[in-house]
Parts: C-alpha cells; structure tokens; sequence
C-alpha cells in the first residue's frame, strides 16, 4: 500500500479515531492509494439518517473539494413504507481533496446528529488513472473503449474488499451506478430553492417554461417555481419575436396564474382583445389586485365570476370604460376594497349609487373630466365606510361640492385634493369677497370634521389658502403627511395663496407629522420654518425652489428633529453650505441616516467653485448630499398661476402640458390626452386656464 507519509503499515482510521483521546487534534495517518496503487478518489460513506437526500451530502463534502459525482443507494419502496438511505459513494476529482475528506475531524462528518462512516471504495469502484494522467470515470466493470469486458470483471477478491458492506451490495452498486457516476450533479444540487428562486426572477417567463424539456427534474422544480410566483406585469413580456396576444396571455396564465395574487395589464403595445377578462377569469382565482393600463375592453364582468378574492381594481387610462362598465363590479356582496380610475372621459359616478360595496374603503378619481359632484355626493350616502377618497385633476366645478362629500365622511383617514389650478368664473370684485375666496368657508367647516385623518395632499391647489391650514392645524391632529405644493393663487383672484402664516399653524398644531411638503411657495420666507422644532417626528422635508429661504430653517430642523432622514432644498437658491456644516455637527451627536438634497442651490455653487484656496464641504459616513440631481420642477415654480391668460383662449403653454399630464402616462399616450384637452370647450366653455 502507499501512504501520505510512506509508511509501510496500514494503520484502519476507524480503529485510531476510536482509540485516540481527542478526536479532533489527533493525527492519523491515512492512505492515498489503494492496494493496487490507484488513487483514492471515491470514498464510501455508511451510518447514513433516513431520508438522507443527494443535496445534504453535497452540503457535506462540498467544503473539500470539486465532487466529480455522488451515488445514493436508496433500500427499495414497500407498501406504506418511507425509502430509507443505506449507503452512498462520493467521488472527488482530485486524489487530495478525498485526503481531505478522509482525514477531517470527525465532528466536520456528521449529519443530522449521526456520524458518518467514511472509508476509501475498494479499488474495482476507483476511477482508473491511465498512464498518461488520463482519468477513466467508468467504473472498470464497464465495457471498454473498444467495446470488450475486461476478464476480471466478475473478479469476488475485489468485490469483497469494500468495507462494510457485502458482495451482493457491491455489484447492485455497479449495476445502478454506471450511468449516475457519468452525469456527475448539475445545479439542481448545489443551489438551494431560495437562490434558484432568485436567478429565475431575472429570466423571461416563456423561457423558464421552455426549459421546462430539459428533464423531468427541472420540470418539477420550474412548476413550483411558477406556483411561487405572485406578481407579473404584462410590460415584463420582452420578447420582440413574439408579441404578447391574448392567446399568448392565456398559456403564460395556464401556468402560473392560480398562484397570482397581483396581476398588472399595462403592456402599452400588445394585441390585447376583449376576451382578456375571460381569461384573467378563468385562471387567476386568487387575484387581490388587477391594475389595467391603456386596454380598449369595456366589458370586465367576468372578473366578478372568477376573482372571488379581488380587493383592489385600478383602470388608468381605459378610454372605453364607463358607469355600466363598473356597476356589476362594484356590487352589494363584492369583496372590492379599493377602486381607481384615471385618465377617463365617460365616468360619472352613477355606478356608485345603484350598489352599496360594504367593504370599499378607498375610492379614488384622477383626471375624470365628466365625474359629476352632485352624482358623488348622493352615492357618498351608501359608503359609509370610505377612509381613503381621492378627487384629483377633476372638474373644477367638483370643487363645490367637496364640502358635502367630506361631511358625510367623519372617518376620513386620506383626503387627496391636488391640482385644481383653473379658478371659477364669476370672480369677486370687492375686497370683502376678495379677503373669502370661493367656498373657503364650506371647506374650512368641513375639515373640521376630519379629527381621524392621517394623510392630507392639497398640491397645485389654488384654493387653499392659511384659513384653509389654520382649520387643518386645529382639527387634524393626528395628521402624519401634509402636502401643499404649489399652492400659489392668481393675483387676479385676491389672495396670495399659502404663507408663513399657515405653516407656522400646522408646526404648531400638528406635532405628529412625519412628512412636510412646503415646495413652491413664493410667500414662504424663513419665519415660516421657524416652528419646525416642534415637529419631532419628522422624518421627509421638501422646500423645493422656494427663493426667499435660506439655510437657516433648516440647519435648525436637523440640529433638533432627531428622526430627520431626508430633506429635499433643491432649487432653492438661498440655501447655502452651512446646512452640511450643520448636518454633519448633528449626526456626530445623534447617529443616524440622512440625505440632503441641495442641486441647485448656493450649497452646489460653493462646491463648483474652482479656488486652490476654497475648502472642501464636510462629509460624513451618514450622510449623502446631492448637488447635482436636481429633483425640482421648473414648470411648478413660485409664479405659477400669476399671471394674466387670455379668457377666450385655451391655447396651452408647453410646460403646462407636461404640468397636467399624468404619471401613468406613457409618450405614446400624451396625443390621446391633447385630444381630451382639445375638447374643454364643450365639456367646461366657462374655465379658463393658467398659463
């Protein structure tokens, strides 16, 4: 025999680990070849757990070297009976890293509690060593090269040699592992689920079902993969050669849409028909959400048959859905939770007064130039159980009857009334209807109902003014999010829009905010930040392009909001580096995560400054400063609304297109919505539009 250390005498390693006193720092000598001077590269492991899977050995051995192959010998399948591991062989392509195995502390070979016995194979299951290094894989009881079977194939002296285990277990070994020794182990072996699970989720749907031919192992684990997916989005479907149809949609949804729980129709170029519904029907039982982008479908009744669990329904920009599109889905015994619809011409709101949904909490309009106010406010009556009601981009004339929806909703906990910037006609002439807006008031009254609400968006709204924030500060105690954007009036309407005098209310009276949003406010000045200290849950401040703020509002807010994550300065150009001196003190005494957001600004001036002598701005681990990204918006500066507009024009200025047009929206779809704007004449002759 030969030995690691050429010592003559075969020394069993099973009899020294069980003779030595510590197990693990005792050395053994253990041989590296066989009785035949073949180099150990397969080694027999016994004392198998049950159950013992081919992964779990991978697992085990892996750590010292490249495993050429692993064979598990599994005892046959009875009646009732569980299959039970008896032994296996684990092949190395290197002689040495088999050292490594052999020689490892006991403790490193042990699975499940139970340690494994480990041995070199006799030298009839050794992968051969030809003279010129070349390694035969195949077992030497295979048939040769030429086709021939060597004489001593049958040979009992090597057969008997194989520790443990007897002749008969050494040639059923032979027999079953011929073929198994020459495919080795594929992925399928060293990734577990979760990693597989994750490389997949970067490969197309059609190719992970293609594959599927590989082998029936993949196949297995390709359809769980499929029954694990939970969100797909039509824009995903990448495949140039093969446009998604709706026949296409139909297989992809055959195969993984009983799993389904998000399904997203927003593929702007597919060939989508009208039996899209049938077949989202049909294969998407478990669906909670269906958001549909820029469909032509007006029928969408098939999804009350087969989307018993549906609770949030969002049509963006579905031109030919209308009130008898929606009235079957929103019926008395639907489980519908949350309904949107944007970028529509047809709806009304009568859907909503024929049927009463017990479960709808959230209902949401964005950009419904026909929804009627007097329709909304009668169906308010049959939901009383809205806490989420969004009415954006919608009639002007909506902003009337606002008062008497929100009176009729006291547990109002998300109001969102954003960009209403076309003033009614008739405007005040004297200045004590000029000091009272249109329906201020009302408005005012209404809030007051609102003790429950959490999140507030007044955006691009030219009718809120500091009355409006005053109410918001004195009822709304319990608001976390305010937004007031762009809230800036014509001079021709008599107001000025909001002011410090509204934000110091809301810093005073709502001490739970942990989002402020004061950006493109031209009356906003530094006594108007003043009382952010008093908001010590404050974690997101945005004062975009406001040009009378400078660094000093703000150096206070993050020296003494100890929860302050972000603030967004850009475009305003008084905002200096004094607030990243001032950061940089704050976080040294209070650790923590915070980004600053200062492009445009004289902060980004300073560090574009090309002087020898000019010190460089702090910095610290904790904190991201950005000079260059400008998230500001040029079109919602603070004179927005300020000037004059023709009366019998509806003439658009290019900024304000983009101003109006929606997020959701594509390129693609932005000529679809000129033709909406194109027919403001008859839907509403008596607005007028800012410029």
């Amino acid at each position: 025999m030969f030995f690691a250390n050429d010592e003559d005498v075969f020394i069993n390693p099973e009899v020294l680990y069980a003779l030595r006193p510590n197990r693990d720092t005792f050395e053994v000598s253990v041989p590296t070849h066989t009785e035949d001077g073949i180099p150990i590269r397969k080694l027999y492991v016994s004392n198998l757990p049950p159950k013992t899977t081919r992964t779990e050995l991978f697992g085990l051995f892996a750590p010292y070297g490249f495993i050429k192959s692993c064979w598990l010998r599994m005892e046959d399948k009875g009646p009732n009976r569980e299959p039970v591991s008896t032994y296996a062989f684990v092949t190395f392509s290197n002689p040495a890293d088999a050292h490594k195995a052999l020689v490892a502390p006991v403790h490193e070979k042990t699975l499940r509690g139970r340690r494994l016995k480990i041995s070199p194979a006799d030298s009839w299951h050794q992968p051969v060593e030809d003279a010129n290094g070349k390694v035969r894989w195949k077992p030497r009881g295979q048939n040769n090269e030429d086709g021939s079977t060597p004489e001593n194939a049958n040979n009992s002296d090597n057969a008997t040699s194989l520790p443990e285990t007897s002749q008969q277990s050494s040639q059923l070994e032979t027999e079953d592992a011929q073929s198994d020794s020459e495919q080795g182990y594929n992925i399928l072996d060293i990734l577990n689920r979760d990693c597989l699970n994750h490389i997949l989720t970067y490969v197309s749907i059609r190719d992970i079902i293609r594959s599927e031919r590989v082998s029936k192992r993949w196949q297995s684990m390709v359809q769980e993969y499929l029954d694990g997916v939970r969100v797909f989005k039509t824009s995903w479907w990448q495949q140039s050669t093969l446009p998604l149809t709706t026949a296409v949609l139909r297989r992809v949804l055959s195969r993984l849409g009983a799993g389904l729980h998000k399904l997203h129709i927003d593929h702007h170029w597919s060939a989508l028909n009208d039996r899209t519904a049938h077949t989202v029907g049909k294969f998407c039982p478990n669906l909670d959400e269906i958001k549909v982008v820029g469909m032509h479908t007006k029928n969408w009744n098939p999804l009350l048959y087969g989307c018993k669990q549906l609770k949030n329904l969002s049509f963006i920009s579905c031109n030919k859905i209308t009130d008898s599109s929606l009235v079957h889905l929103v019926k008395n015994d639907s489980c519908l939770e949350s309904l949107t619809v944007a970028n529509n011409n047809n709806v009304t709101g009568l859907f909503l007064t024929s049927s009463n949904p017990s479960k709808l909490t959230s209902l949401a309009f964005y950009n419904c130039y026909n929804l009627q106010g007097a329709v909304l406010c009668a169906a308010i009556d049959t939901l009383p159980n809205i806490t989420t009601l969004k009415l954006d981009v919608c009639p002007t004339t909506m902003w009337k009857i606002v008062p008497l929806i929100l009176e009729k909703l006291p547990n109002l906990e998300e109001l969102s009334l954003s960009q209403y910037v076309m003033a009614l006609c008739g405007l005040p002439t004297d200045e004590n209807a000029r000091s009272n807006p249109i329906g201020d008031e009302a408005f005012c009254k209404a809030i007051s109902n609102l003790k429950k609400l959490k999140v507030l968006n007044l955006s691009r709204n030219i009718y809120i003014t500091n009355s409006v924030l005053k109410q918001v500060a004195q009822s709304c105690q319990a608001l976390q999010s305010l937004n007031v954007s762009a809230c800036n009036s014509q001079q021709r309407y008599g107001t000025t829009g909001i002011s410090d005098e509204g934000i110091l209310a809301v810093c005073g009276g709502c001490s739970a905010l942990t989002s402020l949003d004061v950006s493109y406010l031209a009356a906003l000045t530094d006594a108007g930040l003043a009382a952010l200290p008093r908001l010590p849950r404050l974690r997101n401040l945005a004062v975009c392009n406001c040009p009378a703020l400078t660094a000093a509002p703000l150096v206070t807010a993050v020296q003494r909001c100890p929860l302050l994550e972000e603030v967004d300065a850009s475009g305003s150009g008084g905002v200096s580096e004094r607030l990243i001196e001032a950061a940089v003190a704050a976080l040294n005494d209070r650790p923590r995560l915070l980004t600053l957001w200062l492009a445009g600004t004289a902060a980004a001036i300073h560090d574009d400054y090309d002087d020898d002598k000019q010190e460089p701005l702090p910095t610290h681990r904790l904190l991201t400063v950005e000079l260059y990204e400008d998230r500001s918006e040029p079109h919602l500066g603070p004179s927005l609304g300020d000037s004059e507009c023709s009366d019998d024009s509806y003439d658009f200025d290019p900024d304000l297109e983009a101003y109006i047009a929606d997020p959701f929206y594509s390129d693609d779809d932005f000529e679809d919505e000129l033709d909406i704007l194109e027919q403001f004449e008859y839907h509403m002759p008596n607005f007028v539009f800012l410029p």
